[in-house]
């Protein structure tokens, strides 16, 4: 990226983010650089947060003035200089990102509460690179050198005209000279990536899923630019992009999508100060995007999964005996290549395969794509795994183990299909050792569990049963279960699970945004006082979360879980939302609502509900066990 930048000439500025892993490479990722046009996505993501809110409605038609016609780019001002025009929210939308229209971002940015309200978005968001201070209207006149502007309701197109044709040529390039070092309506590219891949991520927080797919399916359909990202990347190339050009600066910011299911890149690239022509900037800017094109094709490819090595984990935690039967459960559709290779060493171990429920030693519950697990097919397997002996089950969900934050599916991609293959292949003794190590502390005493959001809650376990999942589905280990879960193996494994004692849960859950069936609950609070549910609060759509918790009866209003991950390779990206199988990576905390009668809990019916919590600290007495998502070896101090 920096060599490729020197055909810019000027300051250049790149961020790209692969958002499948999480990977980023960064130049001059914290400069300052005019954003120009590009701009008009925070305009873009405030206007649709208040769509999203109720407040604006894409089908609302706004009655365009002479006054709103701007200089610059665009087809209101050439097209419509008389009055009788009106336009919806929706379509000055398209005109904005499609062609980059002037007038347009200005009407809309006057929707959008104006430059201070996108700017505190923004802030809001916890994005401190960029500023938005100024209409276009005003940032062009401030650039050219147009002073004494009347008050807007005289502007016109010809007003236009004659400001610019009053500014001399000197005075023009001493204003520009000046605007190139201006510290307003500028971003850092760092900043603006960031935006872009909440946006591609479905950021709850940013906006609503619906609205994050509007925006980029209008951005992947921009006009301007071709010669910029798009530039030199292969023939068909997806790109969801927004341009801006004025003066000495020339940007691209969008995201890409990678060939071969390979994941998606945002970019963001800055140019300012530069004497070059603008051919040259352009090239400099596709340059940049074709490198990190061919960087992360390379760095993410998954390759071919390896069936029989998955095949081999597996056998080695099932340790098999001879003539021990085994039913397979899965997808007929999906992973028969697994369960091929399965079929092939489970013979050559002396397993016998067979399709009767009632007489198997272990059930395999293979990876599910379309066919789904129905309520009757889990009972009858809790009920034979409860006849106990050396009845166990194998548990390799595979794509059903991503999960965002809030416990719903994520998004699965094959940068996790290739953290889930390396996560199978640990020390498992040591990952065992690690369990035992933090069981002995969590029994020591009183369990806190904070995050930045908010939560501070505190319970015991006592003597209640640890469940470990540390790769062991021996028969062995089967006899010597304590609860049903310990009969139910994962793979990868890395989870320690335990149902505190009911009646020492205090304290309150923050989770920062949930979904429920009746919408996105924000900064839903749960206050628990002796396990049970005695406050619920949210900063937006409360009833949702309360609807839901009260469908549940009971069980819902009591504190189900405590989760910690240990699996060292399973570690989540800080800016992907789906978390690698379910919470597994080391440092990962789960706490759940509902039945907890599978751990050894006293709480029993059928509501069960997970959340997670990635940034978590955990201590015990005091003890650190895990400090803002970092496990912390349990009595080893914490390096800060």
């Amino acid at each position: 990226m920096e060599r490729v930048s020197q055909i810019a000439g000027g300051e250049v500025g790149a961020t790209v983010i692969h958002l499948e892993s999480g990977r980023k490479v960064s130049f001059h990722g914290d400069e300052r650089f005019p954003m120009a046009s590009t701009f008009k996505i925070p305009v873009a993501v405030e206007l649709l947060h208040r769509v999203d809110l109720g407040e604006v409605k894409l089908d609302q038609m706004i009655e365009i003035h002479p006054s709103d016609l701007h200089p610059g780019s665009g087809t209101l001002i050439s097209l419509f200089n008389q009055p009788g025009l009106s336009i919806s929210v929706r379509n000055l939308m398209e005109l904005m990102l499609l062609i980059s229209d002037n007038s347009a971002a200005d009407i809309l940015l006057r929707l959008a509460g104006g430059p201070d309200a996108v700017t505190a978005r923004m802030r809001d968001l916890g994005i401190d690179g960029i500023s938005v201070n100024r209409p276009t209207s005003r940032l062009i006149a401030d650039w050219d050198g147009v002073k004494n502007l009347p008050p807007e309701k005289q502007w016109s197109p010809a007003m236009w005209e004659k400001a610019f044709e009053a500014v001399s040529p000197d005075e023009s390039k001493k204003a520009a000279a000046i605007a190139d070092k201006d510290p307003r309506d500028t971003s850092t590219p760092n900043g603006m990536a960031a935006l872009l891949a909440r946006i591609w991520l479905k950021d709850a927080t940013v906006m609503k899923p619906e609205s994050a797919d509007l925006l980029l399916d209008i951005m992947r359909r921009c006009e301007t630019g071709q010669a910029r990202i798009k530039g030199i990347l292969p023939e068909g190339t997806e790109v969801a992009h927004k341009t801006g050009s004025i003066g000495a600066s020339t940007n691209d910011v969008g995201i890409v999508t990678l060939p071969d299911n390979t994941g998606h890149v945002a970019v963001a690239v800055f140019v300012k100060a530069s004497d070059k022509p603008v051919v040259e900037r352009e090239r400099a800017i596709a340059e940049i995007a074709r490198s990190v094109h061919d960087f992360f094709l390379f760095e993410t490819s998954p390759g071919a999964l390896d069936y029989d090595h998955m095949a081999q984990k597996i056998v080695e935690a099932l340790k098999p005996g001879r003539g021990e039967r085994v039913r397979f459960g899965g997808d007929p559709d999906y992973f028969q290549e697994l369960s091929d290779a399965l079929r092939k060493r489970l013979k050559e171990a002396g397993a016998v395969e067979t399709s009767d429920l009632s007489s198997a030693e272990i059930y395999l519950w293979l990876p599910l794509s379309k066919r789904k697990i129905s309520a009757d097919e889990r009972k009858a397997l809790e009920s034979w795994l409860e006849r106990g002996g050396v009845r166990r089950e194998i548990h390799f969900h595979w794509a059903e183990g991503g999960v965002e934050a809030d416990g719903l599916p994520g998004t699965h991609s094959p940068v996790l299909d290739r953290a889930y293959q390396n996560a199978l292949d640990i020390d498992y003794a040591a990952l065992s050792a690690a369990q035992d190590r933090a069981i002995k502390l969590l029994r020591s005493g009183t369990v806190r569990v904070r995050t930045p959001a908010g939560t501070d809650i505190s319970f015991r376990v006592g003597t209640r049963p640890f469940n470990k999942q540390d790769g062991n589905a021996s028969a062995r280990r089967a006899r010597a279960a304590r609860v049903r879960v310990d009969r139910e193996i994962e793979l990868p494994a890395g989870v320690l699970r335990v149902a505190p004692v009911e009646e020492s849960v205090t304290g309150r859950v923050v989770i920062p945004s949930a979904r429920f069936p009746k919408g996105l609950v924000r900064n839903l609070k749960l206050q628990f006082r002796e396990g049970e549910l005695t406050g619920i609060s949210a900063d937006e759509n409360m009833e949702a979360a309360d609807e839901a918790i009260r469908a549940g009866g009971d069980a819902a209003r009591s504190f189900r879980e405590f989760a910690l991950g240990f699996n060292p390779k399973l570690e989540n990206s800080p800016s992907a939302s789906t978390l690698a199988y379910y919470g597994y990576g080391a440092g990962t905390v789960r706490m759940s609502l509902g039945d907890n009668t599978e751990l050894g809990g006293q709480v029993s019916g059928d509501f069960v509900r997970w959340f997670f919590f990635p940034d978590a600290s955990v201590e015990v007495n005091g003890q650190p066990l895990v400090d803002h998502g970092k496990l912390v070896d349990a009595f080893q101090v914490p390096n800060r």
